[in-house]
């Protein structure tokens, strides 16, 4: 443990967001030995993190995915559009590989999972704080095809069947077929959406 403190300032700031409250009791406990002056705030929401924010400079945000008021990628979406500097780590239930990698694409320095253990969560945590990126579980293979990843990067610019068509030499049938595909595994109705939920999962 003293490895990890040396690594660390004496005085750190946390802002702990999750809906669990007995999870974030549970979560102060095994970050207390981070480092002799640590200070931990909670949020249970997003408007109550957003809030936090206003109010105090903190050195890491540990934000959950699923939050009752708003999902955490889009809040750190928001926030990185807002320009705030505050690294963020998602601290997650899902061992999602692709979870990871939308959280990743959306600005965060690391996906660690809730079912760490102490140590492994104070490793984890050190890291981002010490600048790492944290790549989170092994990346899977996307569940689309090399022409399916054409297609949907086509999609991405805006481009109608047509052309897309043209693009990679297949019939408008076939760009068709594909593209019932690519909603049935997003579970999607529309173009937009297809291209707004590929993009969620770090896709695009």
């Amino acid at each position: 443990m003293n490895a990890l403190c040396t690594a660390l300032p004496e005085q750190l700031r946390l802002l702990l967001v999750d809906d669990h409250r007995i999870f974030l009791d549970g979560l102060s406990l095994a970050l207390a030995p981070l480092c002799p002056d640590l200070h931990i705030s909670t949020a249970h929401n997003a408007a109550t993190a957003e809030a936090c924010l206003r109010q105090t400079a903190f050195d890491l945000i540990l934000l959950d995915l699923n939050l009752p008021d708003m999902p955490g990628l889009d809040l750190l979406q928001r926030w990185q559009q807002q320009g705030h500097l505050t690294p963020v780590a998602i601290l997650s239930a899902s061992d999602s590989p692709l979870d990871a990698q939308a959280a990743l694409h959306a600005g965060a320095l690391g996906f660690i999972p809730k079912s760490a253990d102490g140590d492994a969560l104070r490793a984890a945590v050190t890291r981002v704080l010490l600048g790492e990126v944290l790549p989170g579980p092994a990346a899977a293979r996307l569940p689309l095809t090399p022409r399916q990843q054409q297609i949907l990067r086509l999609l991405a610019e805006g481009l109608p069947n047509k052309l897309i068509s043209r693009e990679l030499s297949l019939s408008e049938d076939t760009i068709k077929t594909h593209l019932k595909t690519l909603y049935q595994e997003l579970d999607v109705h529309t173009r937009t959406a297809c291209v707004q939920v590929a993009r969620q999962r770090g896709w695009l």
